[in-house]
């Protein structure tokens, strides 16, 4: 089964960064890297992973309502096991978007990923990406190629007595691609279907915003057949921003719930021949995050801004077993700075501990940190 594509991954972050500071008439580049790495007690089979991304965004007006956005990075993941190194690296697939504002409460996009990531992987590059794949590492990125996808989108808002309220609306069609090179597999990942609804007010000089988002998928199939359906998913996140001296600080909670997947694995004869189908219920899973973000004046015009946040992951086969359930703790910030009078500069440095269950149903203790720099300009 082949880990989803996650919606943050390294290049698409930093676009995110250009396209909310881009001014209308300008075209923003933005080029980072980013480290993260861990150290594992004895117990979960690895004893070392690490990601090591250089993503790189643009963002190109099209006049003042529409603008096209382009992502892409290299990546190198490493897992360490039994004494031993195992490698996964490569380019990741290139993600287009065009975005037109249709009115000014209405935005209408289309996206397309470009299957240009290294997506066929031999047996140890495998054990790598289902590595980075754990949620609560919080890795970007973990298969660096997911075959070719479009997407459609349309978000709208209104103003609803003091509250904003807006909609929006997503659907992904994705390619086939081959995951292996040991194996005659092509591997189709399910169509998304994503719908979000937002409410934001706000309260004197501070800003609560609250949401929800439910994701639903069509089979997953493998060489034409049905593998795995993915259960329904969904987020409900919320949000207070507030001054505080010379700056703002932000609040945060959000839940990610994912229901029970059916794997259908196929039972063959002697002969290798498929004579029947078996279904395997999938493991459910809730995690949860809270933390915030902050702004602290240091002089001279310069800004620390901390950010702390804790998140949790109950993960229930359907046995009972909690194999991969855990908690995460993270402390760190960044300094953004403006450099050479028009390139803004964002280092960024976190700690992470916290603990993962293995199969045996004992705490592991997980040790990370995570650096990154991005330099962003426009013009």
């Amino acid at each position: 089964m082949i880990a989803r594509v996650r919606g943050a991954a390294g290049a698409i972050a930093l676009a995110t960064a250009v396209m909310a500071s881009a001014v209308s008439a300008q075209i923003t580049i933005g080029i980072g890297t980013d480290y993260m790495g861990y150290t594992f007690d004895e117990g979960l089979g690895a004893t070392a992973a690490q990601l090591l991304m250089v993503p790189v965004a643009l963002r190109l007006p099209l006049g003042d309502a529409i603008a096209v956005d382009v992502a892409a990075s290299w990546a190198q993941g490493k897992i360490e096991r039994d004494n031993t190194t195992f490698s996964l690296q490569g380019p990741t697939d290139v993600r287009l978007k065009l975005s037109w504002s249709a009115t000014p409460w209405a935005l209408v996009s289309f996206g397309a990923s470009l299957p240009t990531g290294n997506s066929m992987h031999d047996g140890e590059e495998a054990i790598v990406a289902s590595v980075l794949a754990t949620d609560l590492l919080g890795f970007r990125e973990s298969t660096l190629g997911t075959g070719a996808s479009l997407t459609s989108a349309v978000a709208t808002a209104a103003r609803v007595g003091g509250w904003g309220v807006g909609v929006a609306g997503a659907y992904s069609v994705r390619g086939e691609f081959e995951p292996s090179v040991d194996q005659d597999l092509t591997y189709q990942p399910g169509n998304e279907t994503r719908v979000r609804l937002g409410f934001d007010r706000n309260i004197g000089n501070s800003t609560f915003t609250m949401g929800g988002t439910v994701m639903d998928y069509s089979s997953d199939l493998a060489n034409s057949r049905n593998l795995f359906q993915a259960g329904r998913r969904m987020s409900f996140d919320a949000t207070y921003a507030f001054r505080a001296g010379a700056g703002v600080w932000t609040i945060y909670a959000a839940d990610m719930i994912r229901e029970n997947g059916d794997l259908t694995l196929s039972i063959v004869d002697d002969l290798g021949s498929i004579v029947a189908d078996t279904a395997i219920t999938t493991a459910k899973q809730n995690l949860m995050v809270a933390g915030f973000v902050g702004s602290i004046g240091v002089g001279s015009g310069f800004v620390f801004r901390p950010h702390i946040d804790f998140k949790m992951q109950n993960r229930t086969e359907p046995d009972g077993s909690d194999e991969g359930s855990g908690w995460m703790l993270s402390a760190g910030g960044d300094f953004p700075v403006r450099v050479f009078g028009g390139y803004d500069f964002f280092p960024k440095a976190r700690l992470l501990y916290g603990s993962i269950t293995n199969g045996a149903g004992d705490g592991i203790n997980v040790i990370g940190a995570e650096f990154t720099a991005t330099v962003r300009w426009a013009f």
